[in-house]
């Protein structure tokens, strides 16, 4: 029975999880401000505004980033299916120890994978930039990594550092 209500939620949960995403980039449900220029990060006052970014810079920035969100979905929709998982081990009346932390560990090999991801395609972006551009990066607030929309600390989305340690989810410049 217990399994099957697993596969219950996991099943709502990838069906779902389309439905989430289908909001795409921007400032979506949920979204709150951050502390850099221009609340929105990217766009109209943000930091392609604050870099003075080319039409070509732009869209190359933009390939990235979406290239960057769809090679990640599989491992953002499993990181979410393991937390599904591990909130319904600590559910149970007597949780199993040993259950719990093999499913943390698992939970964290994979965020680690996703930040090492995230970090390379952030270094990807950087390379679009001029050698003046890469300059100005590092005196807006809080740097490149600095707080902005993104992954917060549990995962939802909202204000605070990307990913909740500082590996912006999606780097707005």
């Amino acid at each position: 029975m217990k399994k099957m209500i697993v596969a219950i939620f996991v099943i709502t949960l990838v069906a779902t999880s389309g439905l989430a995403m289908a909001q795409g980039w921007g400032r979506g449900a949920g979204m709150g401000p951050g502390y850099g220029p221009g609340a929105t990060g990217y766009g109209p006052g943000g930091w392609a505004a604050a870099l003075n970014l080319s039409p070509e810079q732009n869209q190359k920035m933009q390939a990235l980033r979406e290239s960057h969100f769809k090679e990640t979905i599989p491992l953002r929709n499993e990181i979410m299916s393991k937390r599904l998982e591990l909130r319904t081990l600590w559910a149970q009346t007597n949780p199993d120890q040993e259950k719990i932390l093999a499913k943390q560990k698992e939970i964290n090999a994979l965020t680690a994978q996703l930040q090492e991801k995230t970090t390379k395609h952030r270094l990807e972006m950087r390379q679009v930039l001029t050698p003046e551009q890469q300059a100005k990066i590092g005196a807006f607030p809080g740097g490149p990594g600095g707080f902005g929309p993104g992954y917060g600390m549990r995962g939802g989305f909202g204000p605070g550092r990307g990913m909740g340690w500082g590996a912006g989810y999606c780097p707005r410049w």
